[in-house]
């Protein structure tokens, strides 16, 4: 997924490894965030920016996995649950390998 990503948009990449961009406040910040037409240029494409990474990662997954993450507010959230889901934390993939090479041992006694 990192070059796809990469390959796709490359500030897209960085939402989604870093989180979203923060929106700046240039002058006045909108009374309203939902509210566009008081944004600025450079505010609409953070805006934007962001709104891609999590159309990247929806289009990306199962309708199984998209119930998973759906309730995250940003791109990061998103895929940090989706990775401890499939590849789980540091313990489960040092635990794992842990049960490879033993099983590889006990192959080679065999």
């Amino acid at each position: 997924m990192d070059i796809y990503a990469k390959s796709y948009d490359i500030k897209v990449w960085c939402v989604i490894k870093k989180g979203n961009y923060p929106l700046p406040s240039i002058g006045q910040p909108p009374a309203d965030p939902e509210y566009i037409d008081d944004y600025s240029d450079e505010q609409m494409d953070i805006v934007q920016v962001n709104a891609k990474s999590q159309n990247f990662l929806y289009n990306a997954i199962s309708g199984e996995e998209y119930e998973k993450i759906s309730s995250y507010d940003t791109t990061k959230e998103m895929r940090d649950k989706l990775e401890v889901t499939y590849e789980g934390t540091s313990k489960v993939k040092e635990t794992r390998i842990n049960l490879l090479v033993h099983g590889h041992e006990i192959f080679q006694m065999k």
